[in-house]
């Protein structure tokens, strides 16, 4: 049963030019990966999950269904009921595929090495998006196939991290999933090939406009600290989540990139922010065309997202395109991926992945600071340092 560890990681800073390569967009979705090696038919494909809330099982109970081979061997996270709520669902729904003893369900802060040391082919990486450039790095330096929620970091220096890491694992062939998945919605695909092969002439906007309703928040419970109750609602706190339009808009924000063409935007400027609680920013691009990224807070709940690419010809809504059935279809590839090894080209999702992310925490530091922040000015700053941000509205760039 395949499972290559590689040499831990690097510690020396991410150059310059291997940074480009991920977060500009050398590195696309679907990108060929060096072959590694695959399972033959039927053999078992160990894996752990880092993060029991319910994406994290949700995802753990779609690898299942992707690969009858797929066992899921480990489980970690900062608490224990999340734990046992996790385990319930996966004997449920995972059938027999769910392999994962109580001594291999890790409870703490470093669970996520555990789950690693477990002997795991692959990891799913769910837990809140501070904690992902660590658990990104730990994964790839176990040698790890690495299926990553976003986004992938809520600041700078965690998106450097995490394109260093992912530039290890993609020169070592691993597959790299990312729960961008959109990219894997036939329906939108089919809309956005429309747009892009210009049947409806040059695009020139994208408008992202979501109002989400308030996030979930878990009113605190006998015995829980402080610090348990912020980090059990980590949604709600920027240094924890990056903010509402980090972590709940980068979704819509990488499909106006997609539509586009992939490529990072040259400036992002704030807009006059709608009635409510919530950011506005226009990502402006070397050709004149823009995205225009609004997502909208508020007690009246959740309505619908409206996302429409306007073009010399004509208009197109993606909004109307989506399938539920993405979810399935993302981890289907993954996990096809890592089967196939080097009969086929790899899953490679890090030039999305960190581009995503860099592109809404560029839009959040526009709009927490009143001014327009260039992409360049984002890289110039990534070339210094990476441990000094510590959430993402108070950082300044000059001073990173």
């Amino acid at each position: 049963m395949p499972n290559v560890r590689t040499s831990p990681l690097d510690p020396s800073p991410t150059s310059r030019r291997e940074f480009l390569a991920i977060s500009s967009g050398a590195v696309i979705a679907g990108g060929a990966l060096p072959a590694a090696g695959g399972w033959a038919a039927g053999a078992e494909i160990r894996i752990g999950l880092i993060g029991c809330g319910g994406r994290g099982t949700g995802a753990a109970v779609q690898a299942a269904a992707a690969d009858p081979g797929v066992r899921i061997v480990s489980l970690g996270d900062m608490f224990a009921d999340q734990l046992a709520s996790a385990a319930h669902v996966l004997a449920r729904d995972a059938a027999g595929q769910f392999a994962c003893p109580a001594k291999d369900r890790f409870c703490g802060g470093d669970a996520y090495r555990r789950v690693l040391d477990a002997g795991v082919d692959a990891v799913l990486i769910a837990a809140p998006p501070h904690l992902r450039p660590l658990h990104v790095e730990a994964a790839v330096a176990a040698g790890a196939h690495v299926f990553c929620e976003t986004p992938a970091a809520i600041d700078l220096p965690g998106a450097v991290r995490v394109a260093r890491a992912l530039a290890q694992a993609r020169a070592a062939g691993r597959t790299i999933g990312s729960g961008l998945h959109s990219r894997r919605d036939p329906r939108l695909a089919a809309v956005i090939d429309e747009v892009r092969t210009g049947m409806i002439g040059r695009p020139w906007r994208v408008n992202l406009h979501a109002t989400p309703g308030l996030p979930w928040r878990l009113p605190s419970q006998a015995g829980w600290s402080p610090a348990e109750t912020r980090l059990r609602n980590w949604v709600s706190h920027e240094s924890l989540s990056g903010g509402h339009f980090v972590e709940r808009h980068v979704h819509a924000i990488d499909r106006g990139l997609w539509v586009l063409g992939d490529r990072p935007p040259d400036l992002a400027e704030p807009l006059p922010t709608p009635v409510g609680d919530g950011i506005a920013v226009r990502f402006r691009f070397a050709d004149g065309a823009e995205i225009r990224a609004t997502c909208i807070h508020g007690a009246k709940g959740t309505r619908p997202a409206r996302e429409f690419v306007n073009a010399s010809l004509g208009t197109r809504h993606l909004s109307l395109a989506a399938d539920g059935r993405r979810f399935q279809a993302t981890m289907d590839a993954f996990l096809r991926s890592i089967r196939s090894g080097a009969g086929m080209p790899g899953m490679d999702d890090s030039g999305i992945l960190v581009r995503g992310s860099l592109v809404a925490i560029m839009g959040r530091l526009s709009a927490a600071s009143s001014r327009p922040v260039s992409w360049e000015e984002m890289l110039s700053a990534a070339d210094v340092t990476f441990p000094v941000c510590q959430t993402v509205g108070g950082v300044n760039l000059a001073d990173v």
